[in-house]
């Protein structure tokens, strides 16, 4: 994957609007990724903790989607993961 900007992945998000991608929490440390190695770059969000964020390369340009969590319930403590991060 080639490296990318942070005004780069604020505007691949395609199922959020511009305000929304405005105000995630893009991962600070970008420069220092492994973009070589990657497949795809994801993280959770430190400041909304049910939201995810995905970036890869699709047909040449780079395409972001937000994901959310399941609410968890107070009696369900462990922390899930989807298929797709497990792999």
């Amino acid at each position: 994957m080639e490296s990318l900007t942070e005004q780069e992945i604020r505007a691949a998000f395609v199922n959020c609007t511009k305000g929304e991608a405005k105000r995630l929490s893009v991962p600070r440390d970008l420069a220092d990724r492994p973009w070589d190695d990657l497949d795809y770059l994801g993280w959770r969000d430190p400041q909304a903790p049910d939201r995810a964020y995905l970036v890869t390369v699709l047909e040449g340009r780079p395409t972001a989607l937000a994901l959310r969590g399941s609410t968890v319930g107070s009696w369900q403590a462990r922390r899930s993961m989807c298929s797709m991060c497990l792999t």
